[in-house]
């Protein structure tokens, strides 16, 4: 009897001792694991306004990056990430690199799980093309060590990132991107963040709130030209594009994933749904197939993974998307040109 209590009693503080070392490293993860960065995310706030130069034919070229769910940078996969993307980037010119969501995996316990130095090695790489970049934050990028405004902040270091927020709006990412033509308007781009969870990791996915809805709106009503909308997660309304829109040819889409799980979203779809400048909505998030539809006299297009530390499917190769924006085109849906770009 006494040899089993004695056991009894071992075993119980052998628990409370791994509970104990879990718990704080699990608070030393979440609360505390974030480089020095000379950057304050508060920067972000007094950035200005950005403007870009649209190509002599009127064309303005956006390569998108998303889903490539960087581990440390320099495991098997995120070196076949990065390789890859090199090979993209030196055969694809283009005015604009989004890294739409997801950049790195999200609550990753393993000691080895280093976000920064794969963010650093991702900024490194983009920062050689001496092109301008920005990042629209996904579910999954500031889940632990840090939130999306520590991931911000370490950006900020980087001279060709672009950003911005209104301190008055949800999201830690919220800015227009201004496209001219000389000293004339001809479009604009909205990078705007999607949401996380709403518990790390445990919760349902968050929303687009309304107040972003409506920050977006008054943007788009003020500058009254067409407005090509960038952020992570889908909306319902991409599964209405599926169903009944009319497909771009070469995007062959599937529905082995859902494309509605956000219910509340649809508040965006139901905001946004009347507005005649939207010309285009783009997400990743997905994992499954790319996606590309009009509807609604705008496109919906979706974005498969880029990152081959993301979780896909055999059939899915790692890729990212090129739109290709012509401002002088007659209607939103011979504006634009899609293309789904593999090294």
């Amino acid at each position: 009897m006494k040899k089993a209590k004695k056991i009894i009693l071992s075993a119980t503080a052998v628990l409370i001792a791994a509970v104990i070392c879990f718990g704080g490293y699990l608070g030393y993860r979440l609360y505390f694991n974030k480089p020095e960065t000379i950057n304050s995310y508060d920067e972000i706030y007094s950035r200005e306004p950005v403007s870009l130069e649209v190509a002599e034919d009127g064309t303005f070229r956006v390569l998108k990056i998303n889903d490539t769910h960087f581990f440390d940078g320099v495991c098997e996969d995120d070196r076949k990430t990065l390789d890859n993307l090199k090979v993209i980037l030196d055969k694809t010119p283009c005015d604009l690199i989004i890294a739409d969501g997801d950049l790195v995996d999200g609550f990753n316990l393993k000691p080895s799980y280093d976000k920064y130095q794969a963010i650093s090695l991702f900024a490194q790489l983009i920062e050689s093309y001496d092109i301008p970049w920005t990042f629209a934050p996904g579910n999954n990028d500031g889940e632990i060590d840090g939130e999306n405004e520590d991931v911000i902040a370490y950006m900020l270091q980087y001279d060709n990132f672009i950003g911005g927020n209104d301190e008055n709006v949800d999201g830690s990412m919220q800015f227009f991107i201004d496209l001219k033509s000389g000293e004339r308007l001809v479009h604009s781009i909205a990078v705007m963040d999607s949401g996380a969870r709403k518990i790390k990791a445990i919760g349902s996915y968050d929303f687009i709130k309304e107040n972003q809805i409506e920050w977006l709106l008054n943007g788009i009503n003020e500058r009254k030209v067409g407005t090509s909308v960038f952020f992570h997660m889908a909306t319902p309304a991409f599964q209405s594009a599926y169903y009944n829109g009319s497909h771009y040819d070469g995007f062959y889409a599937s529905d082995y994933y859902p494309l509605d799980e956000i219910e509340e979203n649809r508040l965006f779809d139901d905001m946004t749904a009347d507005n005649e400048y939207i010309s285009l909505i783009s997400t990743g998030h997905i994992h499954s197939d790319n996606m590309c539809s009009f509807y609604n006299n705008r496109y919906y297009q979706l974005s498969s993974v880029s990152g081959y530390s993301a979780s896909h499917q055999d059939f899915i190769t790692p890729s990212c998307t090129l739109t290709v924006i012509d401002t002088n085109a007659a209607d939103n849906q011979a504006m634009y040109k899609f293309e789904q770009i593999q090294a």
